[in-house]
């Protein structure tokens, strides 16, 4: 339910542990917070320029205090409820899989958008896929669950090092983060000793290269600069990709590829399509027809991105938003990779609906109170506050009053369809 959730963040105490003894953590008020790095970032200019002269002194005054200087109005989002699709024991993974993965999300099923992206990409015959939904959305766990199921099944048939998925990050940070993801499902499912991953940035060593080529790792983190190393560099070139089985290339944050950047990008690609398709084959190189797949795969490109919205949503039906939507991101998609564009399978995300109760009212007298001033990691004092909003009696339990508090619940609704500004 999105406004016990909304409590709960609010409070920092679950309903379900009211009971239990429960010491709440730091609770952030956004606005507030948002006010005080502003005020720190200001006075940090204030001490760096310090002017001597009175009148430079105060024009700068005047525009540290202008409205939108020195950053723009804020816009605010509540969380997500996006629709569950299939269990994750239902998806084409490994039961091992299956498992770490009800642990870590705490549900039995998939996000649909997670469990249409893992069906598609681990299907026989599996198309391009872009997944562009929100923060918070598991779009990671879309691509890199079928990127560890390939590695697995490879490693149970072949049992031999080789390139089966190379993973691109716009920025080191995110290939450290995802390679921490990564070794954790390993270890979760037992299978660290059987899929190798490795990085491959300035950081890596010789050694590390070498290694590298003695023996390439079935997934490969990387960033752009460095894959056009890779391409370039005759030893790590002629070894690395030896007797790849190399079914998906990752472009994470996609996105972010757009002018000339977004045109290197591209090339990058196709030069990288042509090598896989000449690379050094010497390993098995005749295979029965049931194995010719897996060992000659066809390289798939999978995106992820931030929300896409069209240029003008007004007056749109949702069915013709959606088919804009995945036009766009085909057209882009196809121009940075060279695929179809019509092939190219795109996921948006998709929300729950969520019920406002019955009793959900505005009252005919709200009660005043400033809540800019409430302490919001105090529960009894939000929920007095909640009270005299909602023109309830004092002694009102919080999730009743919650629940029964129309603004909550209208607050909900607008913040989870997208993206607003208090102004």
């Amino acid at each position: 339910m999105m406004t016990a959730r909304w409590i709960y963040e609010l409070t920092s105490c679950h309903p379900r542990a009211a009971s239990k003894k429960c010491k709440p953590p730091m609770s952030l008020h956004p606005i507030k917070a948002l006010d005080h790095v502003i005020d720190e970032y200001a006075d940090y200019l204030r001490t760096e320029f310090r002017a001597k002269d009175p009148t430079l002194r105060a024009a700068l005054e005047a525009e540290l205090d202008a409205p939108g200087f020195l950053a723009q109005e804020p816009f605010y989002q509540a969380h997500r409820p996006f629709k569950n699709g299939r269990a994750w024991r239902e998806l084409p993974i490994e039961a091992k899989l299956a498992g770490v993965m009800e642990e870590r999300s705490k549900s039995k099923a998939a996000y649909l958008h997670q469990a249409e992206a893992i069906a598609e990409l681990l299907s026989p015959t599996p198309r391009p896929v872009v997944v562009t939904t929100g923060t918070g959305s598991g779009k990671t766990e879309a691509f890199l669950l079928p990127v560890i199921e390939n590695a697995w099944q490879d490693a149970a048939r072949f049992n031999k090092s080789g390139l089966t998925a190379i993973l691109v990050y716009p920025m080191n940070a995110l290939a450290n983060d995802q390679e921490m993801r990564i070794k954790q499902y390993l270890e979760e499912t037992g299978w660290a000793g059987v899929i190798r991953v490795a990085k491959y940035d300035r950081g890596t060593s010789q050694t590390e290269r070498e290694q590298l080529r003695k023996s390439p790792p079935h997934i490969l983190l990387t960033n752009y600069m460095m894959l056009e190393y890779l391409l370039v560099r005759p030893a790590d070139r002629e070894d690395i990709f030896a007797n790849h089985r190399c079914r998906f290339l990752i472009l994470d944050e996609v996105h972010t590829y757009r002018g000339t950047l977004g045109s290197n990008i591209a090339l990058l690609v196709r030069r990288l399509k042509v090598h896989l398709a000449r690379a050094r084959q010497e390993w098995r190189a005749n295979v029965p027809d049931e194995d010719r797949a897996r060992r000659y795969p066809t390289m798939i490109p999978v995106g992820t991105s931030a929300t896409i919205k069209t240029v003008a949503e007004e007056g749109l039906s949702r069915e013709e938003m959606i088919r804009q939507r995945d036009v766009a991101v085909q057209q882009f998609f196809a121009t940075l990779t060279g695929v179809v564009p019509e092939t190219i399978r795109v996921l948006g995300e998709e929300l729950q609906e969520v019920q406002i109760p019955a009793e959900a009212t505005y009252p005919a007298r709200p009660g005043s109170v400033d809540v800019h001033e409430v302490e919001i990691g105090n529960v009894q004092a939000v929920r007095q506050s909640l009270c005299r909003l909602a023109g309830l009696p004092a002694d009102t339990p919080i999730d009743q009053a919650a629940r029964r508090y129309r603004l909550l619940w209208d607050l909900n609704r607008w913040l989870t369809s997208r993206p607003m500004s208090t102004s």
